[in-house]
């Protein structure tokens, strides 16, 4: 085989291959992809689609705000996420339809990103979000991955998403051992 049809090969296969990763693994594919969508960054690097001025005001301050939580909570801000914030459900197309309209937080090698969707743009969610980058940051993408469980991961965001709806009664929180049982996401997330 000569070295043009090798290399056209390779690339053929490098194309297959990442065409199946943007429908296996839409997160992380958004999450590498956020750069070249045609994306609006404001002055402190965030980015999102909207061109309202009001809007890019508002989503500098929330950013302001869910640091300035998480150090209340954890100390100084160390991790610089790349943030995105979704004014309407328009901006889920491509890689990104598969975000939820509160928001989610992405890894992709050493990378996090931060996608906040319309329902989710309140200093609770953001902070929330901005803590697993935190928590990414602080203990590495291999020993996140390989030895954080999710009950600990969501566990330490939820200490600085104060949303009513979490409150749970003394009589309903949960025994610790059910809730070491759930060490990966789709374990954690398919309960109630």
């Amino acid at each position: 085989m000569s070295r043009g049809r090798l290399a056209g090969l390779v690339l053929f296969l490098c194309l297959l291959a990442s065409s199946g990763s943007v429908v296996a693994f839409p997160g992380p594919t958004s999450c590498l992809l956020v750069g070249a969508m045609g994306l609006h960054q404001l002055p402190d690097g965030t980015l999102t689609d909207s061109s309202v001025p009001e809007d890019q005001l508002r989503f500098t301050q929330l950013a302001v705000d869910a640091r300035a939580r998480i150090e209340s909570k954890f100390g100084p801000v160390m991790a610089k996420p790349v943030l995105v914030f979704f004014s309407s459900s328009k901006g889920f197309l491509g890689p990104f339809r598969q975000i939820n309209s509160y928001g989610n937080t992405q890894f992709v090698g050493g990378r996090a990103c931060v996608m906040i969707g319309p329902n989710g743009q309140n200093v609770d969610v953001v902070a929330h979000e901005m803590a697993h980058a935190e928590l990414f940051l602080r203990v590495g993408w291999l020993a996140r991955w390989l030895q954080i469980p999710t009950w600990f991961d969501e566990g330490v965001a939820m200490q600085v998403d104060y949303r009513s709806r979490y409150d749970l009664p003394a009589e309903k929180i949960p025994n610790a051992g059910d809730v070491r049982a759930l060490t990966t996401f789709s374990k954690f997330f398919s309960g109630n």
